[in-house]
């Protein structure tokens, strides 16, 4: 019986699974049936199982649920595969989403990953072959340029007669003197030549080097490194710099390796003799410390001796580390060397070889005139022996002015006394010149805004930072003048306590009270150098003059 209470027979029910109740209909359908009032209704197409007509619950395979319907995956956007009524797999690029039923854009790492190994791989690679390109273009470069300043010859052909040296080397010679006995030139490169052959059959790689480094000369070859075919030979250029005053008696060595053989390299040598002019570039060996006398900012000073000479060396502080210091350096050695006078302190030379820099002058076995006022009492120096200082002083710093160099740190420190005598040509002697300036440099618009020299012995325009010239060195020889005659500090710390006193005292045109105390003819001198007016100051002559005058009425 129907739900509509009709009677059908049992052969019209389709669907029914298991047996059919006449009274009561089917109790469960097939697959592909639901039950609907006693009876199986079809699912719809492609629906393996349904609960109501449009509620499908699974599909045939190769279908796909989808919001409780069945539909073909290939129907489904990138759907490739289907397992369980789900889409199991999708187009690259793709991937399932949690119910899946859709395929959707996603990135995939280890794709991306694998892309830019690859492109990475492939950027190392070609910057590899850009190299080995570069490298191969260089070298044959590097060999062209090579073979038109080398000259490579075969041994049978050449005139040369060689010497054989062992192990296959031959050379043209195996000493050479350099410059043929004359003397060299010092810190100027210097040109040899030199034959060197391969009486191997073999290849033979060869260069040529000295025998260790070595501070007082520097060599280069030109090849730097060659190889020779056997029966050949080729020429090298030897540029020997020697960097200071010495004589050379050293081996080079001539170091060869067979090619296409397991064998260590082979080392024969040959030797060099030279002797150099002689010049203010000085060998450390020859110069002998003694003892310590001294030590400043700059460095510490020794006694020493130099080719039986008594000398001054000053060891510089960290002038291999400063940049600047080393510029300074170099500026008073360039001075010092441009300087010969008797009233200037003798220059020797200097040592440029990495720590062992220093300069070495005359000794002044008084030291300065400031040491021997600390020393010594006024009682104990003559008036004419301190006027003698003052004019020694001045024909020093005249020496300067006449060849037109600014000495800027005029004061007692930088007078150096040799001898305290009577009668004596020379008594005391200028030194330190590491501010001196050459005043061509200075006739620019250029203003010096850094003070130079010690504030007390500052001229107004220094200390006012003004453009400066000579008369900056007469003020300061002035002051220096004042010192020695009176042998007193012109500025007592008990008046001046700091170092501005000092600067706005000259400023405003005041001058120590002590001058009173000094002779009229001296005084006169003094105060017409210590004028406010830089252009209103006597020369640094018309101040030898005067004084000249003086010592031949004592």
């Amino acid at each position: 019986m129907s739900w509509i209470g009709e009677c059908k027979s049992i052969d019209e029910v389709k669907g029914c699974k298991g047996e059919i109740d006449k009274e009561y209909g089917c109790r469960e359908c097939s697959e592909g049936y639901y039950l609907i009032n006693k009876e199986c209704s079809k699912c719809k197409e492609n629906c393996t199982r349904c609960s109501i007509k449009n509620e499908c619950n699974s599909c045939e395979n190769e279908y796909v649920l989808t919001n409780k319907e069945c539909i073909y995956y290939l129907d489904i956007n990138k759907c490739k595969e289907v397992k369980n009524n789900k889409c199991w797999k999708c187009s690259f690029w793709y991937g399932t989403n949690e119910e899946g039923n859709e395929c959707n854009k996603e990135v995939v790492w280890w794709m991306i990953m694998i892309i830019v190994i690859i492109i990475i791989i492939i950027i190392i690679i070609t910057i590899v072959m850009i190299i080995m390109m570069v490298n191969y273009i260089m070298k044959r470069r590097e060999k062209k340029e090579r073979e038109k300043t080398t000259t490579i010859f075969k041994i049978t052909q050449s005139n040369i007669k060689f010497i054989p040296l062992g192990d296959g080397i031959l050379t043209s010679k195996k000493e050479i003197e350099l410059q043929e006995g004359e003397e060299i030139k010092v810190n100027e490169e210097i040109r040899e030549l030199i034959c060197i052959g391969n009486d191997k059959k073999e290849k033979m790689k060869i260069q040529i080097s000295s025998k260790e480094e070595n501070e007082k000369y520097s060599i280069r070859t030109n090849p730097n490194v060659i190889t020779i075919e056997g029966g050949y030979a080729c020429e090298f250029e030897l540029f020997i710099t020697i960097k200071c005053t010495t004589k050379i008696k050293d081996k080079i060595m001539i170091i060869s390796k067979t090619l296409n053989k397991a064998q260590e390299e082979t080392i024969k040598s040959i030797s060099i003799e030279g002797e150099t002019e002689i010049s203010t570039r000085l060998d450390p060996d020859e110069i002998k410390e003694e003892k310590k006398i001294g030590e400043g900012s700059f460095g510490v000073v020794y006694v020493g001796e130099f080719r039986g000479n008594k000398v001054a060396i000053k060891k510089m502080k960290q002038v291999e580390e400063n940049e600047d210091k080393k510029k300074e350096f170099e500026k008073e050695v360039a001075m010092l060397d441009k300087f010969r006078n008797e009233y200037i302190i003798q220059f020797y030379g200097a040592v440029f070889i990495p720590n062992k820099i220093c300069m070495v002058t005359e000794y002044a076995k008084y030291g300065s005139i400031q040491d021997i006022m600390n020393k010594r009492k006024i009682t104990e120096i003559s008036k004419k022996i301190r006027i003698k200082f003052m004019i020694d002083g001045a024909k020093g710093i005249s020496y300067l002015h006449s060849n037109g160099i600014l000495h800027r740190d005029i004061k007692p420190d930088n007078f150096l006394v040799v001898l305290l005598d009577d009668n004596i040509e020379v008594n005391c002697k200028l030194t330190d010149f590491g501010s001196a300036r050459n005043i061509n440099m200075m006739m620019t618009n250029m203003t010096f805004t850094k003070g130079i020299g010690s504030p007390i012995y500052m001229a107004p325009e220094v200390l006012n930072h003004q453009h400066y010239k000579m008369p900056s060195d007469i003020y300061s020889f002035s002051i220096t003048m004042l010192q020695i005659i009176t042998w007193q500090d012109p500025f007592p710390k008990s008046e001046f306590k700091f170092p501005w006193k000092i600067a706005e005292f000259i400023s405003t045109g005041k001058r120590p009270n002590i001058i009173q105390e000094v002779e009229e003819d001296i005084k006169e001198i003094i105060e017409k150098s210590w004028q406010q007016e830089p252009k209103e100051r006597i020369t640094i002559d018309e101040i030898v003059r005067m004084l000249d005058g003086i010592e031949n009425k004592e």
